[in-house]
């Protein structure tokens, strides 16, 4: 059974340079492409701003866009060292 998580494709758009956004829990998302250079591979790429502004990136380039798109909003998400509010 996989447990990769899978992006929600629906939840994103693709402006007129080629570059895929999505607005999710209040974050604003994108992925874009890097092609190949003399230095450095081709791949997709995501960074996820807060609606408190902090900027969060991946780490590795994807050659599959879902899995920077699913990566990307994994970031949406609580994360699990956040501490519990008092009730």
């Amino acid at each position: 059974m996989s447990h990769l998580k899978h992006a929600t494709v629906s939840a994103w758009q693709r402006d007129h340079e080629g570059t895929y956004t999505a607005e999710i829990n209040g974050y604003k998302l994108e992925v874009t492409w890097q092609p190949d250079t003399d230095t450095q591979p081709r791949g997709f790429l995501w960074t996820a701003v807060s609606p408190e502004g902090k900027k969060a990136r991946g780490e590795e380039l994807h050659e599959e866009i879902e899995l920077a798109m699913a990566e990307a909003e994994a970031a949406t998400e609580p994360s699990d060292d956040a501490p519990e509010e008092a009730a």
